[in-house]
């Protein structure tokens, strides 16, 4: 969809009391020498034995990390004896990164004074400033998890209370405490809590005192363990699966032997859910982050069995499902993990070295290959497979995916692809079921039929060097009607998307059920990253919460996310708070970008109107050269800005997303002739479209691509413009790829081509930070023509080896270049290997050294 807060403050003078008290020393880090987010966070110090680590100074201790806290800090609570002890902060469990004294790399240890009696210590590490405060809190009481497994883990004997090694953490003080760890073999185990290292207080099943013993399953050998202890309740639970992330916590969790269903019903302790002919209630269940959790376990094997379940005598969905019965609110059960991709495994993950490396291409699902002239099989076109059916042509001319390998983009953004309530031909952005592939796109009827299709697309992608990101809708549903049976707290109270409805975010479990439905793609489905529809409705600090969980639970996969940060052109009483281009920032730590729509405007104009801008001979010269310098903020700093509107919002490329054209409103094409620019690929209409994409192509930051603009695809049919502007749920006579195209347009096709190979191997248009972009690159105006000149080596960054000229202009302009043999590699009709100085009217032109 299109539109046509200030820094957290804690209090200093608290924060120096408190170090005071305990003798440690805030350090804030220097802009100048921030560092990437954390993958881990730990505190090695002489008190690590004493928290149950094997050794002191050990970074790497389970019991030594840090958590990710909501606010972006990471911090814990540690239970300490009196004393005196030193630590220091530890970056990714080991001693490359870390902080001391004076906030020093490497420095003096951080003393600290724990008082008679002993003390619950709360660290708190703030990543954007490396200020670590220490305060002391009245003792906490000693948790511990209790088993027959203690011994598996260094404990002295099973069943030990005073086990330090086994002892819970509550490291944001709000009572649930949890343990971890992937030491405990594959087999069947037992477990308590107890309180306080003896058996005095201690709770079993179901949260009763001196309750019965707790079972649980490890499925495999380094599966990792979580045992959750709510000390409101006293409910223990335990999780194990195998891998580094704990799988689904909602929905139907299935084993071989039983089925756990769970639902989030904060309105209505009726709960019930129906499954092989029988009806059972649900109980009130703990889990750590997560609230009004209603629980039951069914016996036996119902892998493929249907489900239903009620609150409060009505029949709801399952907002977890993992697969559905079409058209019903009926789940399914299923095993999505366990279900591998045809080849039997997956192949490597693309590489991405840095973000700014991505070319996206967007598509739908159905109008990439539902015409005949893709060459796809009748039985794939319009669906998952067809996609990636290799080998077809359309008058010997590549379509399909052996086309996008031929263009050189390196990352799919595919459109809707989950359960949508609307009937194909429609782009789906009215979401059912948030976790489950759309079935109109299935060739199959069969649940892991249709999870093993879907993963056997992503993976074939990749086999051919091709990243996956969902474009995911997660700001509102297809209705009302699809969660509010359960509760009306999915929805706030006014709609903020212009589609009727909204989700509330702002209410933790509804933000969790996103950050969970993230996950489940990532793990599961092996998606590459996200495309946020209306991110804007989103609240910032849950996005960078979504964010860094993501990047803490898959730190190898360069996940790209970004969105539209704006909302439906509603009044929101929160804006501050949600997504804007003056929040972004704020979302640096957790590599989140928006779409760059001041950019887009300044390059092609209105989104729907008949006036053109810089790409037809008008516009603002000095916002296509901050473009080309992708947007970077004014200053360096992650603190939201007091301009929500700003377009100086990116302090990393990677922020921001630059396109001319996407899948709403008039394409590129379609503007262009809208304006009253014609000739097609040979004359103004065709220069005009590669003008547009060439200063996409040449920014700093991310492009996309809208699909067919590199063949001059048009939604116009019978000089009916007003359908093009918003055709959602047009026919395939408007909407579908018509390959013919290609063919038809083939000058403007190479021209894509040429430009995304020169930005492949032009290191000086992928500069990777706040200050490359500030220090190796210039962008000057010169009446009409922009002049950037960009280094691509930092110990030399004006050293300029790159210099991109757009001229605007109907007359050939000269450029000054800097001392050195220069090569003109880029002209308005691709890739050349010229000398001079002359650059094409109404065109990008790039020049190289050496």
């Amino acid at each position: 969809m299109t539109r046509s807060a200030p820094p957290r403050a804690g209090s200093a003078r608290a924060a120096l009391l408190a170090a005071a008290l305990l003798g440690a020393v805030l350090v804030p880090l220097s802009a100048d020498t921030a560092q990437a987010a954390p993958g881990a966070v730990s505190l090695p110090g002489t008190f690590d034995t004493e928290i149950g680590c094997s050794a002191d100074w050990q970074p790497a201790c389970a019991q030594a990390q840090l958590a990710l806290l909501a606010d972006g800090r990471w911090g814990a609570t540690l239970n300490l004896p009196a004393g005196s002890y030193e630590y220091k902060v530890a970056v990714d469990n080991g001693w490359t990164e870390n902080y001391g004294a004076n906030g020093a790399a490497g420095g003096a240890n951080i003393a600290l004074s724990v008082p008679a009696g002993g003390a619950a210590v709360a660290f708190r590490y703030d990543p954007a400033t490396h200020l670590v405060t220490a305060t002391a809190q009245a003792a906490a009481p000693v948790v511990t998890a209790v088993g027959d497994y203690q011994s598996e883990l260094g404990c002295s004997a099973d069943w030990a209370p005073a086990c330090a090694v086994t002892v819970m953490q509550d490291p944001d003080g709000d009572g649930v405490f949890t343990f971890s760890t992937t030491a405990i073999p594959a087999g069947s185990w037992n477990t308590k809590v107890t309180v306080g290292q003896s058996w005095t207080e201690n709770y079993g099943a179901g949260g009763a005192a001196g309750g019965a013993n707790i079972g649980f399953t490890v499925p495999a050998g380094g599966a990792t363990t979580t045992f959750t202890y709510s000390s409101a309740s006293h409910l223990l639970t335990v999780q194990s699966s195998v891998g580094g992330t704990v799988a689904n916590t909602l929905g139907a969790l299935y084993t071989p032997t039983a089925t756990t269903f769970r639902i989030w019903s904060p309105d209505s302790a009726n709960v019930s859910v129906a499954v092989g002919g029988s009806t059972y209630p649900l109980a009130p269940v703990s889990l750590g982050g997560y609230s009004n959790v209603y629980q039951a376990v069914v016996g036996g094997d119902l892998k493929g069995r249907s489900y239903q379940f009620s609150a409060g005598g009505t029949a709801v969905r399952d907002p977890y499902a993992q697969m559905v019965v079409p058209g019903t609110t009926q789940g399914v059960v299923v095993d999505t993990a366990a279900v591998l991709p045809s080849a039997g495994g997956w192949a490597p993950r693309p590489v991405l070295a840095n973000r700014e490396d991505a070319v996206v291409y967007e598509l739908s699902v159905r109008d990439f290959t539902v015409d005949a002239s893709s060459g796809v099989d009748p039985a794939k076109r319009g669906k998952f497979l067809g996609l990636v059916q290799a080998g077809t042509t359309n008058n010997g001319a590549k379509t399909g995916l052996d086309h996008l390998k031929e263009l050189g983009v390196n990352t799919v953004q595919i459109m809707p692809a989950f359960d949508f309530g609307s009937t194909v031909p429609n782009w789906g952005y009215d979401p059912v079921n948030y976790n489950v592939p759309e079935e109109q796109y299935s060739q199959f009827t069969q649940p892991e039929d249709r999870i093993r299709e879907f993963k056997d697309m992503v993976d074939t992608f990749h086999r051919n060097g091709i990243r996956v990101v969902m474009d995911v809708v997660y700001n509102h549903t297809y209705s009302p009607s699809v969660f509010n049976g359960i509760t009306g707290k999915y929805y706030t109270p006014t709609d903020l998307s212009g589609t009727g409805n909204s989700i509330d975010d702002g209410n933790p479990m509804v933000s969790r059920m996103i950050q969970d439905s993230l996950e489940h793609w990532v793990r599961d489905y092996n998606i590459d990253g996200f495309r946020f529809d209306l991110v804007g409705v989103h609240y910032w600090n849950n996005v960078s919460t979504w964010a860094n969980h993501l990047d803490a639970g898959y730190p190898d996969r360069k996940l790209l996310l970004y969105g539209e940060p704006w909302n439906g052109a509603a009044a929101d009483p929160n804006e501050a708070q949600k997504v804007r281009y003056g929040t972004v920032p704020a979302l640096a730590g957790g590599h989140v970008g928006v779409f760059n729509g001041v950019y887009r405007d300044a390059i092609r104009g209105g989104t729907d109107d008949n006036v053109m801008a810089y790409m037809g001979g008008s516009g603002n010269p000095g916002a296509i050269a901050f473009g080309l310098r992708g947007s970077p903020t004014d200053a360096k700093s992650t603190a939201p800005l007091a301009d929500l509107w700003t377009p100086a919002f990116a302090y990393d490329p990677e922020q921001t997303m630059n396109y001319a054209s996407i899948h709403d409103n008039l394409n590129l094409y379609d503007k262009i002739t809208y304006s009253g620019a014609g000739g097609g690929a040979a004359g103004a209409a065709g220069r005009i479209d590669r003008f547009a994409v060439g200063l996409v192509l040449a920014s700093q930051g991310i492009p996309v691509i809208a699909e067919g603009d590199e063949f001059l695809r048009s939604k116009v049919v019978n000089g009916d413009y007003t359908t093009a502007k918003n055709s959602y749920n047009a026919s395939d006579a408007v909407n579908a790829i018509h390959w013919g195209d290609k063919t038809t347009n083939a000058a403007v096709f190479r021209y894509y081509r040429d430009a995304i190979a020169l930005r492949k191997t032009a290191p000086g248009l992928r500069l990777t930070s706040w200050d490359a972009v500030h220090s190796q690159m210039t962008a000057q105006t010169d009446g009409a023509v922009v002049v950037a000149r960009a280094s691509s080596d930092p110990a030399a960054p004006t050293a300029y080896d790159t210099v991109v000229v757009a001229n605007p202009t109907g007359s050939t302009y000269n450029v000054t270049l800097p001392a050195g043999t220069w090569t003109k590699v880029l002209d308005g009709n691709g890739a050349t290997a010229a000398g001079g100085t002359g650059c094409d009217p109404q065109a990008v032109t790039v020049f190289r050294k050496g």
